[in-house]
């Protein structure tokens, strides 16, 4: 059973024998922006969100001093079923993913899959992350520029006050991370984006595929950064389709 500091479980599998799911969320978000893909993940899968340090329950703790350090972190809750784990990372989560994904590898466990959306590959994604020294409103422009963060949120100085730190700490050790794994995954990858995400181009999409041996395509759907978020459906077809149960 997985520790309730790294991996949070939002739903059960329906079958002793399910697949699981284990999302890495964005930049400054928590485990709790895996709550849409308890309604979008089948019904045999269990759901998990990762929590990082430095927000939600874990607001007190330092931030991570790097992915490394966080992709090492999940590794005691993942290597025992990592073989009927898909990890699933979205943004700045897909760097954690793609990360934890060689680590599990490298320990002769690899993952059941790897689903990256919103996202370029490591070296594009971190040369495209916003500038160090931004100023809160240049970041809440940032956030609102990416969607799927309504407007009143943003409008939320309080509630910006305490999510910009665990923003800047993920954006200062995005841009540090170097993917520096030998050879490519064994893990296959399958990625989603947004047809209006202005952040990562359908062919930067498409260049997860020379990171694996075993590249499941890409889909291209109507929406922006966070598609993924607002069709359910989407994630039960991409689920069902590359890791049937």
């Amino acid at each position: 059973m997985p520790s309730a500091r790294w991996l949070h479980q939002l739903r059960q599998a329906n079958a002793p024998a399910g697949r699981r799911l284990v999302f890495f969320p964005p930049a400054g978000s928590s485990a709790s922006a895996a709550w849409p893909l308890t309604e979008g993940a089948p019904a045999d899968w269990s759901v998990y969100g990762v929590q990082y340090p430095g927000r939600g329950p874990r607001l007190r703790e330092a931030p991570a001093g790097s992915i490394r350090d966080m992709a090492a972190a999940c590794l005691p809750d993942l290597l025992d079923d990592a073989g009927r784990t898909v990890l699933f990372g979205h943004s700045f989560g897909a760097l954690v993913a793609y990360d934890v994904a060689h680590l599990l590898a490298g320990k002769g466990r690899p993952a059941a899959g790897l689903l990256v959306a919103g996202s370029s590959v490591p070296a594009v994604a971190v040369a495209g992350m916003p500038e160090e020294g931004l100023s809160d409103e240049e970041l809440v422009a940032f956030l609102s520029h990416r969607g799927g963060t309504p407007s009143h949120l943003l409008a939320d100085e309080e509630l910006m006050r305490l999510t910009l730190p665990a923003l800047r700490a993920d954006l200062a050790i995005g841009r540090s991370y170097v993917d520096d794994h030998a050879g490519r995954l064994p893990t296959g990858i399958a990625a989603v984006g947004g047809q209006h995400d202005t952040a990562v181009t359908e062919r930067q999409l498409r260049t997860w595929r020379e990171l694996t041996g075993s590249w499941l395509g890409s889909h291209r759907v109507a929406g922006d950064h966070f598609s993924w978020l607002r069709d359910p459906v989407l994630m039960a077809g991409v689920l069902n389709r590359h890791w049937p149960a």
